[in-house]
């Protein structure tokens, strides 16, 4: 049983109700619906399907909005991709126009105004360069000095430069608030740059009595790195987003910045995630290259919570062999991962309070005794994030009452959340997480389990663990 989390982006290729069954069955735990790409009609649509098939599994799925951020996007061209010669020129105006291979218009109208002579435009992943040559009063003109092909919709970079964007756009605070309505579990933020992006979105949250959501910081430029402490501090997790950080930042650095980010999420105790080409030749191939499953294997190593494919379950032709790939590859590099040395480099950072201590311990001791499963009983959901943080090598059965709260846990590392009664009693708490742990992992005679819990039941805080045979 895998412990790293696998998150899913759906798009045409997945989107039938039959192909997202199979891949959470083949260990999807979260989807994620890029906003970018996605209007209400199929927001609604996934949502529901998402949801009827929780029910069908008896399985907690995340659900994730990813928003727009203040990203510029290309407009709709004529044909959906064109393509675009070394050496020629093409126009950038300032209001909408026709697009094709010689104008086009973006969704920044002020985009004139803040470029320079020499300024270089990068798209389609950076592999088309455009340099501006010529500024009027309502476009530039630019010159192709890398070819390519260009699509609709497409992020526009401007290279070593910060535009003035506002951070949430109108459709992105719409976004948010059909997130709230639908009681989505995740939000993440694109092209965060400070700890006052995260903090605007955390007051729409607040307004609107939301206190479920989780906010996910997306790391994809260069002010987010430099403010990587303060962002970390106000975020539920971060992301590693090697596309768009890959362009803005050298591609060289890019496992440098991945293992500094992911390395501040532990820190500050945060959800860390790694995103973008784990299997990209997947998106054609029914089979990953060799460094695609050595990617796998070094975040893993890398001590990520979760793993996020893009374009290999949205536009992808193997969907459900990528998913099935990477839980494989994940299955496989966590056999390797020394856990004992990671509980070794956390405890110099523990922090002193009750919950944590007890977290500890509990890893500890199931590590000294070999334990068969961690059974936390928890109402918050705190004590199960708390012990997923030390990553045990055992599973971590997360069993709560608030179907919040168990969603929220599809997130974290080695967490197996299930839906639970209320327990009245600390005798009732026991005996309900030992039944919950034979049924859920066939254990037999002999097996160790150990169960967290609070006393007396009245307890807000995690102060006791027990040790049982089964």
């Amino acid at each position: 049983m895998k412990k790293t989390k696998t998150i899913i982006t759906v798009g045409p290729s997945s989107k039938d109700i039959n192909v997202l069954k199979e891949m959470i069955k083949e260990g999807a735990d979260v989807v994620r619906i890029n906003l970018s790409h996605a209007d209400t009609a199929f927001c609604n649509d996934i949502i529901n399907k998402v949801r009827k098939i929780e029910k069908e599994l008896d399985k907690p799925i995340g659900i994730m909005l990813d928003t727009d951020g203040p990203s510029i996007r290309l407009d709709k061209f004529i044909e959906n991709e064109v393509f675009l010669e070394k050496d020629k020129t093409i126009k950038l105006y300032s209001y909408p126009v026709i697009c094709n291979n010689t104008q086009f218009s973006i969704n920044y109208s002020d985009i004139v105004k803040e470029l320079n002579i020499n300024d270089i435009l990068l798209l389609s992943d950076g592999l088309v360069e455009l340099e501006v040559i010529d500024i009027e009063s309502d476009y530039v003109l630019l010159k192709v000095n890398a070819g390519g092909i260009i699509k609709s919709n497409q992020t526009v970079h401007v290279k070593n430069k910060t535009l003035k964007l506002p951070f949430l756009s109108e459709k992105d605070r719409e976004g948010i608030l059909y997130g709230i309505k639908k009681n989505i579990d995740f939000l993440a933020l694109s092209y965060v740059r400070d700890e006052q992006d995260v903090l605007e979105v955390a007051d729409i949250l607040i307004d609107q009595g939301n206190n479920h959501i989780n906010i996910i910081s997306k790391i994809e430029n260069s002010k987010a790195i430099d403010n990587l402490d303060e962002i970390a501090k106000v975020s539920d997790g971060l992301m590693v987003a090697r596309g768009d950080l890959g362009i803005e930042l050298s591609m060289e650095k890019l496992p440098y910045y991945q293992k500094i980010i992911l390395k501040k999420a532990i820190e500050y105790e945060k959800v860390g995630i790694v995103a973008t080409d784990f299997l990209l030749s997947m998106e054609d191939s029914n089979h990953p290259s060799r460094s695609e499953v050595s990617d796998i294997y070094n975040a893993v190593m890398d001590k990520c919570d979760a793993i996020m494919l893009s374009g290999e379950t949205t536009i992808g032709k193997y969907p459900l062999e990528a998913v099935a790939t990477l839980t494989k590859t994940i299955t496989s590099a966590e056999e390797d991962f020394d856990y004992q040395s990671n509980l070794n480099e956390t405890l110099s950072n523990i922090k002193n309070d009750i919950t944590s201590n007890i977290a500890y311990s509990v890893v500890d001791s199931s590590m000294r005794l070999n334990a068969s499963v961690i059974v936390t009983n928890t109402n918050s959901g705190y004590t199960a994030f708390k012990i997923s943080h030390y990553k045990p090598c055992c599973p971590i059965l997360g069993l709560s009452p608030e179907l919040d709260t168990i969603r929220l846990l599809t997130i974290n590392y080695g967490v197996v959340p299930r839906l639970s009664m209320e327990c009245k009693s600390t005798d009732t708490i026991v005996n309900m997480c030992t039944k919950k742990a034979i049924n859920y992992f066939d254990l037999e005679g002999g097996d160790i389990i150990i169960i967290t819990g609070g006393f007396p039941i009245s307890n807000k805080i995690t102060n006791f663990m027990k040790i049982e045979v089964i």
